[in-house]
């Protein structure tokens, strides 16, 4: 296959997945916006890394604990439908967040509550948006789809944090709420204008074909491997942005500002490994892109914590994301192109699960272990256990059994 220099267009064709792309780039930049906010109360109010990492455990323990049921549901269920009902749960949810916000109504406990309850409708719509982007495409895009997903949500991290840093100071912090529901009533709007193919039920009890998508990705030694290598990350590595209002405030003295341009350097970074991936994905090894982009990020995550210039340390944020999403969406579309239509909300649950559903456990550890040892030397643990997990799963998965798996999959797209 000759080598492409420029992005894979091929999905926007599709009339459909154009629509959801617009009406998904809103909700993902309004989301980004409540994210500093939501960080940023937190520590105003509590002004301890610990309750940060608390609440990062909040906000995502709900992928943790339903996004396998939620993947199977997907499949069940007509998908929009899902995505439809979980949005519009998280435009009211957010609306109610910046009332309580702007009258002074909040508490921990109550925000606590809305973390969660937030998290609930994202750990349902997660699974079956990723699935119905890929529905309005056919297959043979499936990877630039996902690739173009993966630019979506690094586009938002570009630009909503920027945005935030600004919404703070000048209008508070219950504007960014206000912003996210706003950017949820788009959404929807987009939504109820696609008309998605039919989908297929999976035709068994509900348990028995969660356990099928389970079983499937267990029984291939590579996608074992590549499984097992998101949630490492996920746990260990990516669990480093929960700390970063400590670092912006208490390491480099830059403030809210400060904050959100930290975001913004990652999200630049992330949004050019998306390109990088939609350019590249179809034709380079997934083998030599999952380790590549994996090296990168731990290398610039490692360095971050020991930086104490804001200039450098945002110049190593932005390395960061290029590299966790040029490894995220190699190993994401290695798992999701081999998916049957039947399986793939399960398989994209089983991927939310570990990718987001573990960072509540990531949180957790970035939490205490910040507690007793400091923000920087978490970030270090953290790397460092990493790294060495990569390296034997790394070993397993290239090996000559695994790598058959791996070149499979990438004859069948050549």
């Amino acid at each position: 296959m000759p080598m492409k220099f420029f992005p894979d267009l091929g999905p926007f064709r599709s009339s459909p997945f154009r629509t959801l792309f617009f009406g998904q780039a809103s909700s993902f930049l309004g989301s980004w916006i409540q994210n500093v906010g939501q960080g940023w109360l937190v520590y105003q109010i509590t002004g301890s890394p610990f309750w940060l990492g608390l609440f990062g455990f909040a906000s995502s323990l709900p992928l943790l604990l339903f996004s396998l049921p939620a993947g199977a549901a997907a499949d069940r269920f007509p998908r929009r439908r899902i995505v439809i009902l979980a949005q519009a749960a998280a435009l009211l949810l957010s609306f109610l967040l910046g009332i309580l916000t702007f009258f002074h109504l909040l508490s921990l406990v109550t925000l606590g509550i809305l973390v969660f309850s937030l998290g609930l409708s994202g750990s349902f719509e997660l699974p079956a948006r990723q699935a119905l982007f890929l529905d309005l495409v056919p297959k043979e895009e499936i990877r630039a789809a996902i690739a173009w997903n993966s630019f979506l949500f690094n586009g938002a991290r570009l630009i909503g944090p920027a945005a935030a840093a600004f919404v703070i100071p000048s209008l508070g912090v219950a504007a960014c709420f206000w912003a996210n529901s706003l950017s949820y009533a788009f959404s929807l709007l987009c939504l109820l204008r696609i008309s998605p193919p039919p989908q297929r039920s999976p035709g068994k009890a509900f348990f028995r074909s969660l356990r099928e998508g389970v079983l499937y990705i267990a029984s291939t030694k590579a996608l074992m491997g590549q499984a097992v290598w998101i949630g490492l990350v996920t746990i260990f590595g990516w669990s480093y942005t929960i700390l970063l209002p400590f670092f912006a405030e208490g390491v480099l003295h830059s403030g809210s500002r400060g904050l959100g341009l930290l975001l913004s350097a990652n999200g630049a970074g992330s949004l050019l490994g998306s390109l990088t991936a939609a350019t590249f994905v179809r034709n380079v090894s997934l083998p030599r892109v999952v380790s590549g982009g994996i090296a990168l990020f731990l290398l610039s995550v490692g360095s971050f914590a020991l930086s104490r210039s804001f200039p450098c340390s945002a110049t190593l944020l932005g390395l960061a994301g290029f590299g966790l999403v040029v490894f995220l969406s190699a190993a994401n579309a290695f798992l999701q192109e081999k998916a049957t239509e039947e399986l793939r909300g399960r398989v994209v649950g089983i991927s939310a699960l570990l990718f987001q559903g573990l960072f509540p456990i990531g949180s957790l550890f970035a939490a205490l272990s910040s507690r007793s040892w400091g923000a920087p030397a978490t970030v270090l643990l953290g790397v460092c256990l990493c790294a060495c997990g990569s390296l034997w799963i790394g070993f397993r998965c290239f090996s000559r059994t695994a790598r058959s798996g791996w070149e499979e999959g990438d004859r069948g797209r050549s």
